[in-house]
């Protein structure tokens, strides 16, 4: 009998449809998104089955502009503000997030069939309103995970032989300034570039849900054993006080590559230049341990930038931003009277903590990719 019945409800409501205007429903969507594959898999296909002909389903990449915009029209002109954004729209009139319960949005289709479809025009959205959609967690874990790589012990350790090798060089005044301004600029754009790099390699992974998969469950489990070790480093730190005794750290061949450039920069006949080819060999030879908290970062923002590719590139420039504020601060520092043993004293005095906030850091980042 309830064969039957659905039978003779679908014919009913093809009845309903026929010479009448198709129910518009529009879907938004990126690749790589579980719960919009779930939406396409297993809801889009039943209402083909359950209201054939009657319906006309428009998909929306979320990753162009003019379809994230789109969205947030839609969702603003409905009154939709919810923290979750919103995969499925019904004639203009009825949204719906995610995982929506099946009977509720055909209860909704079968409504929209009995009163006929029109088509509201929604409201435009003023141009705050996508700044409303940047907030959850991943803009605060953009942030902390920036101003932690800049000041992790591989960058601070390099800052202190490049301090050391100023105060031997006796660069003053005007000459630290160009050479502060340069070799941040140059540590500064390495460093987007290669996070551009990174991130459009990432960004071709996530349209294959198996190799996005592996990527994020690998990701996870090596921030886990960076956690792991971290918090070793600190314990054993706390116990001997040796830097030899941290794991996480540049190993002794990569210091002396970066000691070697940074001579080679001082020597320079001019200090801009001495100072752009520091920042940009040393960066990308320290990016070796920085990259520990660089890449699961960019990892959480291709998950979590469903909103829009800008939204992504955005977090992007500010995350360096972040990267590189440590070093303008420490420059400024330098040319205020900072002597090197302060900032060695300082370091010293905070590599169990450091280590023990970036071992909780790793670990939180992990859950977030995985359960986020």
């Amino acid at each position: 009998m309830k064969i039957i019945f659905k039978i003779l409800a679908a014919l009913f409501l093809c009845g309903i449809a026929q010479g009448a205007e198709p129910v518009p429903i529009d879907f938004f969507y990126e690749p790589g998104c579980r719960e919009c594959e779930k939406i396409q898999t297993e809801l889009l296909p039943e209402i083909g089955t359950r209201f054939p002909g009657a319906c006309t389903i428009q998909s929306h990449d979320i990753g162009i502009e003019t379809n994230f915009l789109y969205l947030l029209q839609l969702e603003h002109g409905l009154g939709y503000t919810s923290p979750e954004r919103a995969y499925l729209i019904v004639n203009r009139q009825y949204i719906f997030g995610s995982s929506p319960s099946h009977e509720e949005f055909f209860a909704v289709i079968s409504n929209v069939l009995k009163q006929g479809v029109v088509r509201p025009v929604p409201e435009k959205v003023s141009p705050d309103v996508a700044g409303k959609r940047f907030g959850g967690f991943t803009f605060p874990a953009v942030v902390a995970a920036g101003l932690i790589d800049g000041i992790n012990p591989c960058a601070i350790s390099t800052l202190v032989f490049f301090m050391s090798l100023l105060a031997v060089s006796k660069v003053r005044n005007r000459q630290l300034i160009l050479l502060g301004v340069s070799f941040c600029l140059a540590s500064f754009l390495t460093y987007l570039a290669l996070g551009f790099g990174l991130f459009r390699i990432l960004h071709l992974f996530s349209g294959f849900t198996l190799l996005r998969s592996v990527v994020e469950k690998g990701m996870a489990a090596v921030l886990l054993i960076l956690a792991a070790l971290s918090t070793r480093d600190a314990i054993r730190f706390r116990r001997t006080g040796r830097a030899a005794d941290v794991t996480l750290q540049l190993s002794a061949g990569m210091k002396k590559r970066i000691h070697d450039v940074m001579h080679r920069g001082l020597g320079s006949t001019s200090i801009v230049s001495g100072g752009l080819l520091i920042g940009f060999a040393v960066t990308v030879l320290e990016s070796v341990c920085t990259g520990q908290v660089y890449v699961p970062a960019l990892v959480l923002i291709l998950k979590e930038s469903a909103f829009s590719e800008p939204r992504a590139w955005l977090l992007l420039l500010l995350y360096n931003i972040l990267f590189v504020l440590p070093l303008v601060v420490v420059f400024i520092a330098v040319y205020f009277g900072l002597r090197t043993e302060t900032l060695l004293a300082w370091s010293r005095r905070n590599v169990v903590v450091s280590k023990l906030l970036l071992g909780l850091f790793f670990v939180l980042m992990a859950l977030f990719i995985v359960f986020g």
